[in-house]
């Protein structure tokens, strides 16, 4: 039997530290992944139709591609319970989200749940932002209302489309 060779401590002090870089990094790539949500689940549009919208237009809507207005759209998604959705409405001016509200339309009690996160957090994120850069993934929790709620942004700007 051969006698065992002792590795360098400098050497194996590198390895280690190499190794814990290494996982460290793993876990912050699976952890954005995650936390980004995109889910498998298909998402389709089942309605949209533009309500009231603004009859006067700035000098500076010229340069946004959607008409200012009020627009409503239905997203649907897949959740485990089942088909669900939710109603949105968006108010753009400029082609910035103004306002928004939602109507939860969730006919499982969990999803009932994770409309109601999505719907106490997701105003922060598009309130103010420009139309086009909106793009929810995971909001308080619920990833699959949010695929509902893209779809209905989907709807919304392409009637809103100047």
């Amino acid at each position: 039997m051969q006698p065992a060779k002792k590795i360098n401590p400098g050497i194996a002090a590198l390895i280690v530290i190499v190794l814990v870089g290494i996982v460290t990094s793993a876990i912050i790539v699976i952890n954005n992944q995650s936390s980004m949500g995109e889910s498998a689940e298909t998402t389709t549009t089942e309605q949209a139709t533009p309500a009231a919208t603004d009859a006067s237009t700035s000098s500076d809507s010229s340069t946004s591609s959607y008409k200012d207005g009020t627009y409503n759209a239905t997203g649907s998604y897949s959740s485990p319970g089942g088909r669900e959705s939710i109603e949105l409405t968006v108010t753009i001016a400029n082609g910035v989200i103004t306002s928004t509200s939602l109507a939860k339309n969730a006919t499982s009690g969990e999803a009932k749940g994770y409309q109601e996160d999505f719907a106490s957090g997701y105003k922060n994120l598009v309130v103010g932002k420009n139309v086009d850069e909106v793009s929810l993934s995971r909001v308080a929790g619920s990833s699959l209302t949010s695929n509902g709620f893209n779809a209905a942004l989907e709807q919304i700007k392409s009637d809103a489309k100047a």
